[in-house]
């Protein structure tokens, strides 16, 4: 019902108490409670918030995650909004970032975290 565009951040920061304070930057972004509601997606890497509303003039969801020193964000946009696809593309990056932070090349799938 309509094209749905999908967004990976990444921030890679030289120590935990950085990563700490971008995540929550990151999630802060998304404090309007006129413009976003809590969405309950579990735990995502070492700690994580969701958020559903409007992204991009379009109906979305965002994900903000910390994995160690790292934070990610993934949004869809767009069609339907379907909070457990944004939940599976964000499980697979965190999966990915694990790997590299584990000196391994990240092979994550889509479906394999």
């Amino acid at each position: 019902s309509g094209e749905v565009v999908v967004r990976f951040g990444v921030d890679t920061l030289p120590g935990r108490a950085q990563a700490q304070d971008r995540y929550k930057e990151a999630y802060g972004a998304y404090a309007d409670a006129t413009k976003y509601s809590p969405a309950d997606v579990g735990l995502l890497g070492t700690e994580s918030r969701a958020f559903q509303g409007q992204l991009a003039g379009r109906d979305g969801v965002a994900i903000v995650l910390r994995a160690g020193t790292v934070v990610a964000t993934v949004t869809t946009e767009g069609g339907p909004v379907d909070v457990a696809g944004t939940r599976r593309l964000a499980a697979m990056l965190v999966a990915r970032i694990e790997q590299a932070q584990a000196g391994r090349t990240p092979d994550a799938v889509l479906g394999s975290a």
